[in-house]
Formats: structure tokens, C-alpha cells, sequence
């Protein structure tokens, strides 16, 4: 024995260590490891195998009508009809518009709050119509003529005015969310400096008002 290394100790307690392990069942064990390991990531492995059930089962799923049109309509750009009252510009989301027509005779409205106008007829149908500038909190002064812009949905159509009619455009996702002081029914304000408008939430206010 090398008394400075202690060499010939470590070799008998090495072989001490090892004399009691059983070889064979160690390399079948690697050889069994070895082969599952393979299989698994063969082309026709279970991990493929598994991979290949999981994406057939995500290409069975079948959205419902209502999940498809709402994915649908995410994905679509929001086209806005864009016009000016008598201070600013707005923008309204064609899909709630029913109407544009130019102002027909207004029939004023005694004790009704300052945004009504009064009431219009189109096409027969007798409506409220209101300022928009006012809706959203300004205090500009209507100035004559303009148009009449019907929004969409339920039995008691509403109108709002515009001074004019500009043009259409696309929502750009960019554009910055309205802050709160910009009223609560303004959603958006364009770089173009257009505030867009929840014409949903505009109608479903208007509705609750009184016309008198």
C-alpha cells in the first residue's frame, strides 16, 4: 500500500462496493431505458402518436354559431362614420347606424332637457332627435340644418345630429382609449382627433329618457 496516496485502501473499498451489484440486471435496465427512449421519439413513437391525437382532437371541435360570429366580428375592422357637430368631430360605428338623411323639420319638444332637440319624422316614423355635442358634455350652441343619423335597434328609434357628414374610416388599433373625462360615451380619440362614440350605450340611455 502507498501510505502517501492510500491508494490500495480506495481499491478494496471500491471492489467491496461493487461485488455486491448484480451487472446484468443493470445493462437490462439501461437496454430496457434505452429502448423506450427511442420508441418515444420515433416518428411513429407515443410522444408522435400522442402529438398527433391532441391536434386531431383540436381539428374536431367545432365552434358553435354564436362563437364563430363573435370571432368574426373581433376580427373585423371597425369602419366609423365620421362627421363634426358644433365642436368637434365624431366618429360612429356603421354597424349601429340605420339612417343618415339630411335634417328634416325639427318639432321642438316645451321643458325637454337641453341634448333633445325635439322630434323628426322619417319614413314615416316619428323620432327624438338629439345634439351630440351636448351628449357629450360640451356646451356648444346647435347651429342649424345638418344631418339626421338613426341609430340601429329597438322599437323607439333615436337620431342624433350631425353638422355634417364627413366620411368613413377604420378604427386604427393604435389609437388611444378615451380618458375619463371625455364623457361616458366617448370610447376612443383617433390620432385625426375624432372621438368615437358607443352608440349602443348612447341608445340604450336614450330609451330610458323622457320626452317631457
Amino acid at each position: 500500500m502507498d501510505s502517501r496516496t492510500g491508494t490500495g485502501d480506495s481499491a478494496k473499498d471500491t471492489a467491496r462496493e461493487t461485488a455486491g451489484i448484480n451487472w446484468d440486471a443493470v445493462r437490462a435496465r439501461l437496454a430496457r431505458q434505452g429502448g423506450e427512449l427511442e420508441a418515444a421519439a420515433s416518428p411513429g413513437g407515443a410522444w408522435a402518436d400522442a402529438l398527433l391525437r391532441s391536434r386531431a382532437e383540436d381539428l374536431a371541435l367545432v365552434p358553435s354559431a354564436d362563437e364563430a360570429d363573435a370571432a368574426a366580428q373581433a376580427e373585423a375592422p371597425v369602419t366609423l362614420l365620421v362627421g363634426r357637430g358644433a365642436d368637434g368631430s365624431y366618429g360612429l360605428d356603421l354597424r349601429h347606424l340605420s339612417r343618415i338623411v339630411p335634417l328634416p323639420r325639427v318639432a321642438r319638444v316645451p321643458h325637454a332637457p337641453p341634448e333633445l332637440l325635439g322630434l323628426i319624422a322619417i319614413d314615416g316614423r316619428v323620432m327624438r332627435l338629439f345634439d351630440v355635442d351636448r351628449l357629450c358634455g360640451r356646451n356648444a350652441v346647435p347651429a342649424g340644418g345638418g344631418f339626421a343619423v338613426v341609430l340601429r335597434g329597438g322599437e323607439r328609434p333615436v337620431a342624433l345630429r350631425l353638422r355634417t357628414v364627413d366620411t368613413v374610416m377604420e378604427l386604427d388599433g393604435t389609437d388611444m382609449k378615451a380618458p375619463p373625462e371625455a364623457g361616458s360615451f366617448v370610447t376612443a380619440i383617433t390620432r385625426s382627433r375624432v372621438a368615437v362614440l358607443d352608440a349602443p350605450a348612447i341608445l340604450e340611455t336614450l330609451r330610458s329618457m323622457k320626452e317631457e
